[in-house]
Parts: structure tokens; sequence; C-alpha cells
């Protein structure tokens, strides 16, 4: 049977605030000093627990060591130890979920502190949005193909049909890691958009907390992994269906990876291009899964680098890479890169939350991960030919 450590309720006579502690001393003990609001005495007043909050304290006590606590209305804050905080947060994680609460583990100044919340479920989404956005999306890209690239029917279509299929298995990537680690996540939204591409890409929206950081950087990776996958044989086939032509498309920017499949059909890279759909395609999403590996903010790489470094570090990371992306454009105009720093830093102005055990280190196989990951990012970036 879980044995849960002794516990108090103090109120402050003099501004009436109260919680509950963790404590020995006699009702109606006064301890000068104490009161956290107005910092007068506090006086012992009760020496049960309410019914939650006993709840919350076998759970805890039965996974790991509880060294202190204070809980104040719903929320419980308890200093812990344990021989191994990955396993026993995990297992209390289990416990807690099911009744509608979740545990957060942070390190605080050399211990274990855990706090206890409510989780409230996100409500049902309504997949006829993810259906309708999909047709949407199919014809944007269509209209895209046909009007401002290729100009005929059958090149717009396979053009659609590859840039979906990309983004969409990077997206279901995703939606595979969230469903393997117990996040709850709804399916793509793809973006239809008026556009030269006609799309912005796709997304999928996480609706419950991230438990570790293994499971963040299973999330972060397995989207670009997933459509790098599909792009590297669409984009070969795409090159062996294309040819050199100096009065062809001259792409502004050339993945390394791309650079490489251009020398092996062609032997060199070619100054322009009668490119085939699937290749364009193909380039296209290898640039933007450069783009969403950058290690920055929410982005899937600032997923990874997030289950790499702690929030200060992290956030100075993606602070810095927008800075210098921005500034670096200035002087490269033809490029985007002024506009990717500028994305950064507007859209990341705060700290990426982490995991809810932002405590425990990656095992060998997320740091596997993470490392193909950096491989992914390295083989996407552009390098300069002619």
């Amino acid at each position: 049977m879980r044995r849960i450590p002794p516990v108090r309720k103090f109120e402050c006579p003099a501004c009436r605030y109260s919680d509950y502690r963790m404590s020995a001393r006699e009702v109606g003990e006064v301890v000068p000093g104490e009161c956290p609001r107005c910092g007068k005495s506090m006086e012992v007043v009760g020496s049960e627990a309410p019914e939650w909050l006993e709840k919350h304290l076998k759970a805890i006590s039965g996974h790991f060591d509880v060294v202190d606590f204070v809980a104040q209305g719903n929320k419980l804050e308890v200093e812990v130890e344990s021989r191994d905080p990955k396993r026993s947060f995990r297992s209390l994680l289990a416990e807690l979920k099911p009744r509608g609460y979740m545990p957060v583990m942070r390190e605080v100044d050399g211990g274990l502190k855990l706090t206890v919340l409510r989780f409230v479920r996100a409500r049902p989404s309504n997949v006829a949005v993810n259906v309708f956005l999909l047709f949407l999306t199919v014809l944007t890209t269509f209209a895209a193909g046909y009007f401002f690239i290729f100009g005929d029917t059958y090149r717009a279509t396979l053009f659609s049909f590859a840039i979906m299929f990309m983004l969409g298995t990077h997206e279901i990537g995703h939606k595979i890691a969230a469903w393997r680690n117990g996040v709850e996540s709804t399916l793509p939204y793809f973006i239809p958009a008026p556009t030269f591409l006609g799309t912005l890409g796709a997304v999928i929206n996480i609706k419950s907390p991230i438990p570790t950081k293994e499971a963040l950087v299973e999330l972060g990776v397995s989207g670009p992994l997933s459509g790098f996958a599909v792009a590297v044989p669409l984009t070969l086939l795409g090159l062996i269906l294309s040819k050199p032509d100096p009065a062809g498309l001259t792409l502004p920017m050339t993945p390394a990876i791309f650079a490489i499949m251009q020398i092996a059909v062609f032997g060199h890279v070619p100054s322009g291009m009668a490119l085939n759909p699937l290749a364009f395609a193909g380039w296209v999403v290898l640039l933007l899964t450069m783009f969403n590996l950058i290690p920055a903010g929410w982005l899937d790489g600032g997923h990874i680098s997030r289950g790499l470094m702690s929030r200060e570090a992290h956030y100075t990371l993606t602070r810095t890479l927008g800075f210098v992306l921005f500034f670096t454009g200035v002087f490269f105009p033809e490029s985007p890169l002024w506009f990717w720093g500028f994305l950064i830093i507007l859209l990341f102005r705060n700290y990426h939350p982490g995991a809810l055990d932002d405590v425990s280190g990656l095992s060998r196989p997320q740091k596997f991960l993470a490392a193909i990951g950096l491989a992914v990012f390295l083989l996407c970036l552009p390098v300069p030919v002619g």
C-alpha cells in the first residue's frame, strides 16, 4: 500500500492565503514569515489532505521519493528523487493521464521538481475540413502547374500529384510518430494558395503535450525523413526524364542532393533544363525540407534541437540563426535567406516549451535519428554550381 508523506494545511491570518505542505507540525502552531503572499506568519490549521491531493501524492509516491511539496488551488509542486527519473516519470504519466492530469518534470537548483496540472482534452477535429482542403489544394497546385509553370494538362497533373504526395508523406510521418508516442494530433491540413506553386505546404496540429525529449526528436525528424525518402527517388526519376537545355529553366538554388543526382544522370550540373514535373516538385520539396530542418523555434529542426539542448540555449540559437539569416540575406538579396530569417525572428519570439520530461536525456536510437536529421539537412542545403 502506498503511503503519503505527512500533510498540513497552512493559512495566513493576515491575508487569508492558504496552502498544503509536507510537514509534521502540530495544528495551531505558528510559523513566522512563511506567507508567500504578504510575508507574515502562517498557522497550521489542519492535518487532513483533500481527496485530490491524497490521490496525487499516492501516485507520485509510487514512482518517486517525495522530498517536499506545496499544493495551492489545484496546482501541486513536488520535489522528488529517483534512481531512474526517466522510467519513474513515464510510469507516473501513464497513471495520471487517464485521470485527466499531466506531470511536468524540470531540474531546479540541481534537484527534480514535479508539477501536476490538469489536462484538458482538445475537441475532436472536423475531418471534413481536412478533406476539403486536400481537394482544394489539389486544384490549386494543378492550376499553378498549368497556368504558371508547364502550360499543359498532363504535366500540370503530374506536378500536382508529385508535390501533394511528397508533402502528404511528410505530414503522415509526423502523424505516425505522434501516434507512436501517445501524442494527440490532427490529420494533415493542406494549405491552398494563389501562388506560383499553388500551396504553402501542409501541417498537422499537435493537440496534447509531448511527453519526452525522445518523442520530441521523433516528431521533429519523422516528417522530413519521410518526405525526403519519397522525394529522392521521384526526383531522380524526374531528372532521368528531363534533359539539359541552356534555354530552359535555371534553378535559383540547387540543393546538394539535387546536384549529386544531376551529376549522376547528366555527368554535370546543367545551367538550364527542360525539367520534368517530378524533378521540379522534388526540387521544391527538398528546399522546403531544408528550411523545415533549420534548428530554430517550432520548425521540425527546432523540435530536434530542443530535444538536445536546454530551453535557454535553444532560444539563443533560434534568435541567433534568425538574425544571421536576415543580415546574410541583405548581402545576397536574390536568395530567400533574408525572408527566412525574418520569419524566424517574427514567429519564434517565445521559448520552446519542450517536453513534459525536460530532464531525462535521449536514448541511443533517438540520438541516431537526430544525426540522420542533420545529414538530411546538409544534403538539402543549397550549393554553388556553375
